[in-house]
């Protein structure tokens, strides 16, 4: 094995481990999106509760305090189910750039395998030839030497 394959095995290697860098990074995206979108769907039922309620309380008698109370409540529900939905957004973009990391790092990684097929069968050529040319350096000799015996 020539030292410049040996060099491309190397890096090979180290680009197969940033590729399960990459692939590891990808499964925690998966799962980050999975809790956002939990959190997302919890936020919008709870926001759907807080407007149930609110409309329920139409229906009754009530208090101004009572009335402003529910709003609030409903306000806030808003804005957490809008925070939740943002959160599922990022974790989504997030997602998507892991996916493109990976997907990166395993073209790099097939380039390098192709580079080291190429220098293999490269090394497999040269020794080829090597041998070949050793049989024929043999046979010529063995030829000459037989005419020789025939000359003399």
């Amino acid at each position: 094995m020539t030292l410049r394959r040996k060099k491309v095995q190397k890096v090979l290697e180290i680009r197969e481990q940033k590729l399960n860098e990459k692939a590891g990074a990808l499964v925690q995206a998966h799962e980050g999106r999975n809790v956002a979108a939990t959190q997302a769907e919890d936020a919008a039922q709870q926001l759907a509760d807080a407007a149930d309620y609110r409309n329920t309380l139409i229906a009754q008698p009530l208090t101004v305090s009572s009335w402003i109370d529910a709003e609030q409540w409903l306000a806030h529900r808003n804005s957490q189910n809008a925070r939740a939905q943002t959160d599922l957004q990022r974790a989504e973009v997030s997602l998507v750039h892991a996916h493109e990391n990976v997907m990166h790092a395993r073209s790099d990684v097939k380039r390098m395998e192709l580079l080291d097929k190429r220098l293999a069968q490269g090394e497999s050529r040269k020794q080829s030839r090597s041998e070949q040319s050793s049989n024929d350096e043999h046979a010529r000799r063995a030829f000459f030497g037989a005419r020789r015996g025939e000359c003399g």
